[in-house]
């Protein structure tokens, strides 16, 4: 099963519950393809459950937005994404540890 989290990200569910963040774009937005043109995304990491692909994946694009902030500015921003993350998160019943 595959799970589009955006236009350049997706999780890959395989076999035994590894969850994989993949890379379906490269730097200028392309779809990475093999030589005969067949979509190749690339793994990023592994993680055991949805939640924690999810929340590694939001955390580094933080980090990869490479800005100079200020540790209030940070601090704001880190709140704004974990409470967008959880929004999402609570939309798929993920990561609560319920069994319903």
């Amino acid at each position: 099963m595959i799970i589009k989290i955006n236009n350049d990200y997706q999780v890959e569910v395989q076999k035994y519950n590894n969850w994989t963040v993949q890379r379906v774009t490269d730097s200028k937005g392309g779809r990475l393809t093999d030589r005969l043109g067949k979509p190749t995304p690339k793994a990023i990491d592994y993680y055991p459950d949805l939640s924690s692909a999810l929340k590694a994946f939001y955390t580094q694009r933080l980090i990869d937005d490479n800005v100079v902030l200020k540790i209030d500015e940070y601090l704001i921003l880190l709140d704004k994404t974990n409470r967008e993350l959880s929004k999402k998160l609570d939309f798929l019943n993920v990561g609560d540890g319920a069994d319903d």
